[in-house]
C-alpha cells in the first residue's frame, strides 16, 4: 500500500468516521475542511443500533460512555431515548435508535485527527500515467494525492467539479425550522412533562407534520428545535420555493405565520411551541428537502481515476425521513476496512459494492418523508 496519505475532502461524519477508521487501522490520512475549527452543528440527530454500534468499536467506547459523551440529554442523566409511539410513522425509527449531539460527537470523532482547517476546495488537476491527483484549494494549498474521498456534503465542490451530471432535487414539501431557548424553569414547566418519554415527538394535522425536538441540555438553559412541514400545494405555493439561493433559507414569508394561526385543536406542547407570535422571536429557516441519487455509471468512471465519493456528497437524502447520518457513518467504516482490506487500488470495487445500498437509501427517504405527511389508511 502506498505510504501517501489518503486525502479526505470534509470534516463531516463521513470523512471523520473515514479518517478515525483509519487511523485505528494504521493508515494514514489528512482531512481537508473549508470551515474553521470551530464547533459547528447545535442539533440532534437520529443514530440506529446498526449505526452506532459499530461506531462505538472505533471509538473504543461502551455504550453507557457514548451515551454521557453525545446524548442530547446527557446532562440529565438521559440516553437520547427515543419512542415510536411519539413519532407519526413507527417505519422511521426503532425505539432502540438514539437522539445524539451532532457537534458534540463531531468532537469526539476528531480527536486524534489531522485536520487542515480554513481549506475551501478550487480545483483539481489529474496525472492519469502517474495515477496522479493534484487538489488545489483557495488559500494556495496544493496537495499531491493518488486517491482522494470527496466526504464534503450534499452541496459537495467536490461533486460539482468532478461530476457535474449529478444534481441535488428538490423534493415538493414545504418544511421550516425554529430553535428556542428555555430557562430551565420553563422547560421543566412546559415541555418536559410531554419529553420524558422521547426527546422527539410528532404530531400529524390533516397533511401537515409538526415535530418538537431536544437539541442540548446546559447548565442554564434547554435547546428545542421545532419543524412545521406540509406537502407543496399545487398551483403558486408561496412557501415552496425550490430554486431559491442558499442564502434565502432566512428570508420567512409572512404567510407561514398565516398558516401557524391557522392551526387548530392541536395539544399541548404543540399548541405553544407553534404559536405564531412565539416562532415571530425565534431564528427560524426555510428548509429544502434535497435528494440525490448517485449515478453508478459516473460513480465508477471516478473511482477508476482515484475519486469516491461518499455521504452526502454522493446520495443525500431529505432531513425529514432520511437515514443521511447513519449511512455516511457506515460509509467511513466500511471504506476503512475495504482499503485495509484490499488496498485503496480497489476503490471503484468499493463504489460497486455500496451502490445498491446507497440506492435503496436514497429511495426510502423520499418514501418515509410521503409518509410522514400522508393520513394512515383505516383498517377494514
Amino acid at each position: 500500500m502506498s505510504s501517501t496519505p489518503i486525502t479526505i475532502v470534509g470534516a463531516g461524519l463521513a470523512g471523520l468516521t473515514l479518517g478515525r477508521s483509519l487511523a485505528q487501522k494504521g493508515i494514514q490520512a489528512v482531512i481537508y475542511e473549508r470551515a474553521s475549527s470551530s464547533p459547528r452543528y447545535n442539533y440532534g440527530i437520529t443514530l440506529h443500533p446498526s449505526t452506532y454500534q459499530p461506531l462505538l468499536r472505533i471509538l473504543q467506547l461502551d455504550e453507557n460512555t457514548f451515551h454521557e459523551k453525545v446524548a442530547v440529554d446527557a446532562q440529565q442523566g438521559g440516553e437520547g431515548h427515543l419512542s415510536s409511539t411519539h413519532l407519526a410513522t413507527h417505519s422511521s425509527y426503532g425505539d432502540s435508535s438514539i437522539r445524539c449531539h451532532r457537534g458534540k460527537l463531531e468532537l469526539l470523532l476528531r480527536e486524534g485527527q489531522d485536520i487542515q482547517w480554513d481549506h475551501t476546495l478550487k480545483e483539481f488537476d489529474t496525472f492519469p500515467q502517474s495515477r496522479g491527483i493534484t487538489a488545489s484549494f483557495q488559500n494556495g494549498t496544493r496537495i499531491d494525492s493518488h486517491y482522494l474521498v470527496g466526504c464534503d456534503g450534499a452541496h459537495s465542490m467536490t461533486r460539482q467539479i468532478l461530476a457535474t451530471t449529478m444534481k441535488l432535487k428538490v423534493l415538493p414539501y414545504v418544511v421550516f425550522n425554529g430553535k428556542r431557548h428555555y430557562s430551565c424553569a420553563e422547560y421543566q414547566e412546559r415541555l418536559a412533562p410531554h419529553l420524558k418519554d422521547s426527546v422527539l415527538i410528532q404530531m400529524r394535522k390533516g397533511n401537515v407534520l409538526l415535530g418538537v425536538a431536544l437539541d442540548e441540555h446546559t447548565v442554564s438553559n434547554h435547546t428545542v428545535s421545532y419543524t412545521y412541514s406540509r406537502p407543496a400545494r399545487d398551483g403558486n405555493d408561496p412557501l415552496h420555493k425550490p430554486d431559491r439561493a442558499t442564502i434565502g433559507a432566512t428570508d420567512i414569508p409572512q404567510e407561514v405565520f398565516e398558516e401557524l394561526e391557522a392551526l387548530k385543536g392541536i395539544d399541548e406542547p404543540f399548541a405553544d411551541v407553534f404559536n405564531a407570535e412565539n416562532v415571530r422571536n425565534d431564528r427560524l429557516l426555510h428548509w429544502l428537502m434535497r435528494s440525490l441519487m448517485p449515478d453508478r455509471e459516473e460513480v465508477q468512471k471516478l473511482a477508476g481515476q482515484g475519486f469516491i465519493l461518499v455521504g452526502d456528497a454522493v446520495h443525500a437524502m431529505p432531513i425529514l425521513g432520511g437515514d443521511g447520518a447513519n449511512v455516511a457513518i457506515m460509509d467511513g467504516i466500511k471504506l476503512a476496512e475495504h482499503i485495509a482490506g484490499r488496498g485503496p487500488e480497489d476503490m471503484e470495487n468499493f463504489s460497486s459494492s455500496r451502490f445498491e445500498t446507497w440506492k435503496k437509501a436514497v429511495t426510502n427517504s423520499e418514501r418515509r418523508l410521503d409518509e410522514m405527511h400522508t393520513a394512515p389508511k383505516p383498517c377494514l
